[in-house]
């Protein structure tokens, strides 16, 4: 990876998957691989959700 992959630019790059999936754009020999890549990047933002939440509620906790 080039650069660091940010929350938006994973949630823009599923939106754009999901919009070729519903429209019936992705051939079938290309499907298993856009499906294994949307669940990369759904994996990697539940990871960046959880550790966000686990840092504002430890912030919460110091107050």
């Amino acid at each position: 990876m080039e650069k660091e992959l940010t929350y938006e630019a994973a949630m823009e790059r599923l939106e754009a998957l999901a919009r070729e999936m519903e429209a019936g754009n992705v051939p079938i020999d290309q499907l298993a691989t856009k499906l294994k890549e949307a669940q990369q990047l759904l994996a990697f933002c539940k990871d960046k959700l959880t550790k966000a939440d686990a840092e504002v509620q430890q912030l919460l906790g110091e107050e």
